[in-house]
Order: C-alpha cells, then sequence, then structure tokens
C-alpha cells in the first residue's frame, strides 16, 4: 500500500516548484502523505513507499555526486522513479544516438569525445551548416548551451559535448513537449523563445502554452517513448516540426517540468504514482 511519497527536489528549490507543488493536494486526495526532500538532505529513503525524481535542477551541476545517490538508493531497494538505470541512461545526451538508431530522427549531430577540444567553426564548414547550437552532453536548462555562427569569430569548446544544425523552426514554430504518464500520452504545451533568443527556456524569458499536436506527432513521440531502454513512470518528449516531421530534441526522464497544471494531469500523475506496481518498470526483454 502507497501512503508515504518523496518528491525530490533539490536545496535551491525545498519547497519544489510550483508546478511540482500540485502533486501534494492530488495525493493527499488519495490518502497518500507527500513530502518534498532535497536529494542531498540526509534522510531515510526507506521509509518512504515511492521516491519520486522532481525539482533536482542542479542535478548537472554535481552529476557525480547526484549519479552516487542514485546508487545508493538503488542500493537500498528503494522504489525510485524514475528508476535508477533509467536515470543513468538519460543523464548523458549520447542516450540520442541509441534512439537516432531506433528509428528516431534527431537533427544532423557531430559528438565531440570527452577531452577533445575542438573549433566550431570547423565543424560549420566541413557540415556545410550556417549556423549550430553547442551543449555539453550533461546539461539541463540551456546550462553552456551556445549558438555558434559560421561568420563570427573562432569558438572553441570542450568535449564531452555535442554541435547540433540549428533547426530555425524553433524561431516560428517552437519547441513541442508531450507528456507521457507510464508510457501513454497525457498532454503538450508548445514553448516559444523570447524575442531575439533562442533558448525556449523560461529562465531566458521562454513561454509555454497549451497546445494540441498532430497525431502524427504524438504517434512519433509514443514510439520514441516505446524505445526506452524501460518504461518510465513519466517522461517528456521535446521536438520541433519542419517539412518532413518530427525531430526529437530531448527525452527528459530525470527533473522536466509536467506542466501538471493543465487540466487535471496532476491528478492522472498522483494515480499512476499510487497503482503503478514496481514490476512495471522491469527491463524490457
Amino acid at each position: 500500500m502507497v501512503n508515504n511519497v518523496a518528491l525530490v527536489t533539490y536545496s535551491g528549490c525545498p519547497e519544489l516548484t510550483d508546478d511540482d507543488r500540485l502533486l501534494i493536494p492530488a495525493l493527499r486526495r488519495l490518502g497518500v502523505d507527500a513530502t518534498p526532500v532535497a536529494w542531498d538532505e540526509t534522510v531515510e529513503w526507506g521509509r518512504f513507499n515511492r521516491v519520486i525524481l522532481r525539482s533536482c535542477w542542479d542535478y548537472h551541476l554535481r552529476s557525480i555526486e547526484f549519479l552516487e545517490w542514485i546508487t545508493d538508493l538503488e542500493r537500498l531497494g528503494v522504489s525510485l522513479h524514475n528508476s535508477a538505470s533509467l536515470v543513468r541512461w538519460n543523464a548523458d545526451k549520447r542516450y540520442l544516438r541509441e534512439l537516432q538508431d531506433a528509428g528516431a530522427r534527431i537533427p544532423p549531430t557531430v559528438w565531440i569525445d570527452d577531452e577533445e577540444e575542438v573549433d566550431v567553426q570547423s565543424i560549420l564548414k566541413a557540415s556545410g551548416w550556417d549556423s549550430a547550437v553547442v551543449k555539453p552532453t550533461v546539461s539541463a536548462s540551456a546550462h553552456r548551451l551556445k549558438r555558434v555562427f559560421k561568420s563570427e569569430p573562432a569558438v572553441r569548446f570542450n568535449g564531452p559535448a555535442m554541435a547540433q544544425l540549428f533547426i530555425p523552426e524553433v524561431l516560428s514554430l517552437g519547441e513541442w513537449s508531450l507528456v507521457f504518464i507510464c508510457g501513454e500520452y497525457s498532454h503538450s504545451v508548445v514553448k516559444a523563445p523570447a524575442p531575439g533568443d533562442f533558448r525556449v527556456q523560461w529562465q531566458f524569458g521562454g513561454t509555454a502554452k497549451a497546445g494540441a499536436p498532430s497525431r502524427h506527432v504524438i504517434d512519433t513521440a509514443k514510439k520514441t517513448v516505446d524505445a526506452l531502454p524501460k518504461q518510465p513512470l513519466y517522461a517528456r518528449v521535446d521536438g520541433i516540426e519542419d517539412e518532413l516531421g518530427f525531430i526529437l530534441m530531448e527525452v527528459e526522464l530525470i527533473e522536466p517540468v509536467l506542466f501538471l497544471g493543465l487540466g487535471s494531469a496532476s491528478d492522472r500523475f498522483a494515480e499512476k504514482i499510487v497503482s503503478s506496481g514496481d514490476d512495471r518498470y522491469a527491463s524490457k526483454t
């Protein structure tokens, strides 16, 4: 029986984000106590029936410590969601190569190896691109993300990192975020950058509003979720539409904003937290 849940955050946001706090009354209506807890607090994690990762937004800045903590929970047999193996897999954006092999369409990408330093303009020239977005493979919230133009002075970047062809439709059409709960489509928003910027994150003036993607976009995102190593409790699939279809940008399985204020999304998520048994998250065969 589930009656005690930890909603994991970080010390910079000890009471969770406004969005994630919606889970507390939603779980209370189901007879479940939900407690916000920072991931690096000294806590007896085993006393919770479920430990749900939510607003732990500093994980990419302390990735070694965070993944060690994830492994500690795994050793303790804590019911962690998403699972430890999924978190480790998703923490490095090189997972996109596996999804591409499974059929996902990602932007043209040049991967920069560990400890490799590159001249981004040389990548642009070799690839025939006018502009690229460069970022570390371990990153979140556009941390160290940079748009580089062929015409600007040389920009050097250290790996592990990735350089992707800039997709201009993000400026005109925005970026879709499709939320899935227990592998099933729940709801979507379309995110747009502030004028003069290309980043859709709210920290940089980006906005998000409820949207209704086409059946093709939903089905394509669902195929991506189905291709994950395990079925996640929650997933957010981010991507951009162009004339050829849906381009996958990210699959967020650790601490994405889930836009739980849309409709009854917080109630749906709370119900799945309570009702979904751990056997649903076993590795696929």
